[in-house]
């Protein structure tokens, strides 16, 4: 797998890039896991994932952000140029860019290294339908996805983040997210963009509250979020730590744009591993 990193604090330890990018809530598949979500066939259990897509529903910030996406993508693709990249596009919800990332559950034995491992009874599998089943899989701190709700106080210059469960995170909301981006082999030749998803923070519930509250139609409620996200959607911004929102003491809107950082990144390859995605 090759995972992009960057040079950290000015060390020549490399360290993985993490973006922030925020968005409106379309469609997410969050934990806890369901008895129905289990496969029948135990081999696809590798197969479950988490993943969320974010629209900025036409508003420019968020189209610059998913510009910075694709540029990612054109960097692993030159890296690659030697092998086969499968094409990679921004999608489309409701004719807006949106942009979708993921997070498997769980990752081969064989593969884990000596990565630690990670609790999956607490947030990912509460009902003990998932655990039961493993026997060649692990759940990695690689898979770990994090999740987080901004505590505004009037009376306070500073933003304050407490975790939270993710059954709370509904379509609807503005959310930032944090995100990585890897590759991986599929087969003998070809190879895959992933869109990492890494942690998760609701900015603001007010559109998915006024929706559930006074139950308005979906048309109308995506026309609300297309007015907020007229002043509240920023673009694309290099982080300056790895995950999470702890002791986060910045301003979630004035970290630099990583478009200018793109050309001094690099491909760690020290992590690359004939698997598959």
């Amino acid at each position: 797998m090759s995972v992009l990193t960057h040079l950290y604090a000015n060390t020549p330890k490399y360290q993985e890039l993490v973006l922030r990018v925020q968005g409106f809530l379309v469609d997410a598949s969050l934990p806890p896991l369901r008895r129905d979500q289990i496969p029948t066939n135990t081999h696809r259990l590798i197969d479950l994932k988490q993943s969320v897509t974010i629209t900025g529903l036409g508003v420019q910030p968020f189209d610059d952000a998913a510009a910075a996406v694709l540029a990612v993508y054109h960097q692993f693709s030159a890296h690659l140029k030697e092998h086969c990249l499968r094409t990679w596009q921004p999608e489309r919800a409701n004719a807006y860019i949106s942009l979708t990332f993921g997070n498997r559950y769980l990752t081969p034995v064989k593969f884990s290294d000596s990565e630690p491992h990670a609790d999956l009874s607490e947030v990912v599998d509460p009902f003990n339908v998932l655990r039961p089943h493993l026997s060649s899989q692990v759940h990695l701190q690689e898979n770990v996805v994090e999740y987080w709700e901004r505590q505004a106080h009037p009376t306070r210059p500073r933003t304050s983040f407490k975790r939270i469960k993710p059954d709370v995170i509904m379509p609807g909301t503005m959310v930032e997210l944090q995100v990585a981006f890897t590759v991986a082999k599929l087969g003998q030749h070809d190879y895959i963009f992933l869109p990492k998803l890494r942690a998760i923070c609701i900015l603001n519930r007010v559109v998915h509250t006024v929706s559930v509250v006074l139950k308005f139609s979906q048309d109308y409620n995506m026309s609300v979020i297309k007015i907020l996200s007229a002043r509240n959607v920023s673009p694309l911004k290099k982080m300056k730590r790895k995950v999470g929102y702890d002791n986060d003491k910045e301003n979630v809107n004035a970290v630099e744009a990583p478009q200018k950082q793109l050309k001094r990144l690099t491909l760690n390859d020290d992590r690359m591993e004939v698997s598959k995605a």
